[in-house]
C-alpha cells in the first residue's frame, strides 16, 4: 500500500497507511507527533511567508485575515479593488488576527511539489493553505470543513480541540453555518508541535488556539475526493445519452395533487432498475479522470532548461514526480497521456516507453533496452522531456 501512496505514507509516518485508510480516513482524526528536525517542519519558512506578504502584489481572498474574537472584514485590510495592504495586515496580525495565504502551492515550489505528488498518487484534487497566528490567538471558532484536511505544523505550537461530527460527511461545497450547527461534546484535545501532523475528516468540528509562547504557523492540505453521489450522477448522465426513456418528460399533471403517486413511483423505480442494470464503472471513470486531469496541479521545474540542454548517451534522467502518465494501445499505435495531454507513438517503442515511465531512480539511455538504436532512443527521450514525463537529473 505504501508503494502506491508513498507521499501520503510519508506524511503520516510512522503510522501504518493501511491502518489509516481502514480506520481513520473519513472516520476519525489521526495525530502524528512530530519533531522539529523532521523534514515536515521545514515545509515553508517564516522568511518565505514574509516575502509572499511584503514583496508580492496580493489580492483578497488569496490573502485574508480572520479573528475568532474580533471579526475582521476584507475592507479592513484591502483597498477598493481587493488589493491587500501589508501594513494593515501586519497591524491586524499584531492585534490577534490570523493571516491566511490561500493556494499556497501557487507561491511555494516545495508545497507545490507535495500537492502535485499527492494528487498524482491519490487521483484527488488537493489544495494547500497557510495559517499564521500570534501566540494566544484564535483564527476561527469551532467549525467543520466540507473536505478532508491534513495539517502540518511548521512553526510554534497549536492546541487543537475536536468535537463531534453532527453533519457526518458534508457534501462538496456545503458551507458551515454557525447559526445552525453548534459544537457538541469535546472528544479530544491535542498539542501540535513542529513536524507534527493532524488529519481531520470532513464534518468533524474543531477549533484551535496558538500556544502563548510565540507565533504558530501550519499548512493545511485539503483533499477533495470524488463522492459516490457524484459517480452515480455521472453514471446517470452517461446512460441518459443512450436511453431515450431517461430523457422523457414527466407525464403532464404529474405535480398535481390528484396525480397517481403509485404510478409515478413505479415509473421512477423502473428507470432506476434499468439504470442499475446498465451502469458500468468503465463508463464513468474516464469522465472523472478527465475532470481530474483538467485541474491537476502540475509541478514541472526545469522543463524549459531541459528543452535547451543537449542530451547524450551519458545524460542521466529521472521519472518526473507528481505527473499522471499512462500508456494505452489504440489500434496499432500507442497513446501516451501525461496530465491529460495525449500524444501518439509507434507501437514498437512500447517496451522502452514503459521502461522510462516505470524506472525507479536515475537512468541512462542504455537502461531502456535495445529495441531502438541510439538515435531512436535519443528521439524518444527528447519527446518524453518535452511532454514533462521525465526530466534531466541535476
Amino acid at each position: 500500500m505504501s508503494e502506491r501512496f508513498p507521499t501520503l505514507a510519508g506524511l503520516i509516518a510512522p503510522h501504518s497507511l493501511q491502518h489509516f485508510l481502514e480506520h481513520h480516513w473519513e472516520r476519525e482524526h489521526l495525530h502524528v507527533v512530530g519533531r522539529p528536525d523532521e523534514a515536515r517542519a521545514s515545509l515553508v519558512s517564516l522568511e518565505a511567508v514574509d516575502a509572499m506578504l511584503t514583496t508580492r502584489v496580493n489580492r483578497h481572498p488569496d490573502v485574508s485575515v480572520v479573528n475568532a474574537t474580533n471579526p475582521v472584514e476584507p475592507e479592513d485590510y484591502t483597498d477598493g479593488e481587493d488589493l491587500v495592504d501589508p501594513i494593515r495586515v501586519a497591524r491586524l496580525f499584531a492585534a490577534g488576527g490570523t493571516i491566511i495565504i490561500n493556494n499556497l502551492d501557487q507561491y511555494s515550489p516545495r508545497v507545490r511539489a507535495l500537492v502535485s505528488q499527492l494528487e498524482a498518487e491519490l487521483r484527488v484534487h488537493a489544495q494547500a493553505n497557510l495559517y499564521l497566528t500570534r501566540g494566544g490567538a484564535q483564527g476561527f471558532a469551532a467549525h467543520y470543513d466540507s473536505h478532508d484536511v491534513i495539517l502540518v505544523q511548521v512553526i510554534g505550537q497549536k492546541q487543537w480541540r475536536l468535537y463531534d461530527s453532527p453533519k457526518g460527511l458534508p457534501m462538496r461545497g456545503e458551507r458551515f453555518d454557525p447559526a445552525a450547527t453548534k459544537p457538541g461534546e469535546r472528544t479530544a484535545e491535542l498539542l501540535l508541535q513542529p513536524g507534527g501532523v493532524l488529519y481531520i475528516p470532513r464534518g468533524l468540528m474543531h477549533d484551535a488556539v496558538a500556544v502563548d509562547d510565540g507565533p504558530s504557523m501550519h499548512v493545511t492540505i485539503g483533499l477533495h475526493a470524488f463522492r459516490w453521489s457524484e459517480v452515480l450522477l455521472e453514471a446517470l448522465a452517461a446512460q441518459a445519452l443512450v436511453d431515450p426513456d431517461l430523457r422523457a418528460g414527466l407525464p403532464l399533471g404529474a405535480l398535481r395533487s390528484d396525480a397517481s403517486v403509485d404510478a409515478l413511483r413505479e415509473a421512477m423505480r423502473a428507470r432506476v432498475d434499468r439504470l442499475l442494470e446498465a451502469m458500468r464503472w468503465d463508463d464513468v471513470s474516464p469522465r472523472l479522470l478527465a475532470q481530474f486531469d483538467r485541474d491537476h496541479k502540475e509541478h514541472l521545474p526545469g522543463l524549459m532548461i531541459d528543452a535547451v540542454t543537449p542530451i547524450t548517451a551519458e545524460t542521466v534522467f529521472v521519472r518526473r514526480g507528481g505527473v499522471h502518465a499512462e500508456v494505452a494501445l489504440d489500434g496499432e499505435a500507442l497513446v501516451l497521456t501525461v496530465d491529460g495531454r495525449s500524444t501518439r507513438w509507434p507501437a514498437a517503442v512500447a517496451p522502452m516507453l514503459t521502461a522510462a515511465l516505470t524506472h525507479e531512480g536515475p537512468f541512462r539511455m542504455a537502461d531502456l533496452g535495445d529495441d531502438l538504436d541510439d538515435p531512436g532512443k535519443l528521439t524518444l527521450l527528447r519527446r518524453l522531456l518535452g511532454e514533462g514525463a521525465v526530466s534531466i537529473a541535476r
